[in-house]
């Protein structure tokens, strides 16, 4: 049927694919192991690096303390002049002090006039906003709001 060189070969072509095949599946099984490997490596690896934080509380105390001013401003009608209102707090102090601050920078024209006049004062600013009415179909800004900070001094 066949010769035996024939034979020969077909035998060599049969170990060659043998050969092919369980490499294949050599490789197969031993990526799933790699796959498995480097996936628990990848999770332990972010576990593990998460830093701990520590809260000192013994220098916290020395951290400075800041009082926080709420200042919004809206443009008056038919005026260039702003209508401003400072917000400092609840106590009777604050209260006294934040209509202080809004009766003295009310009527002013310019946004800039008043982050001056607040930083003269120690103030700094921390963030600002600006704001719509709901009534308002134009989108025009109807207001500012500025969040500024100071830094209080000699509190225990």
């Amino acid at each position: 049927m066949y010769s035996k060189e024939q034979t020969n070969d077909f035998v060599v072509h049969r170990n060659i694919r043998f050969f092919v095949c369980s490499t294949y599946l050599f490789i197969f099984i031993n990526m799933r192991r790699l796959l498995l490997l480097f996936f628990i490596a990848t999770i332990s690896g972010n576990v593990f690096s998460q830093e701990l934080i520590k809260i000192d509380t013994v220098h916290q105390q020395d951290a400075p303390k800041y009082t926080y001013a709420y200042i919004s401003i809206e443009g008056k009608v038919f005026s260039k002049r702003l209508k401003v209102k400072v917000d400092l707090g609840d106590t009777p102090e604050q209260i006294k002090a934040g209509n202080e601050y809004s009766n003295y920078l009310t009527n002013k024209k310019s946004y800039a006039a008043i982050l001056n006049y607040m930083v003269e004062n120690q103030f700094e600013l921390v963030e600002s906003l600006e704001y719509t009415d709901a009534y308002s179909v134009s989108g025009e800004t109807s207001g500012i709001v500025f969040i500024m900070k100071k830094k209080l001094r000699d509190i225990k």
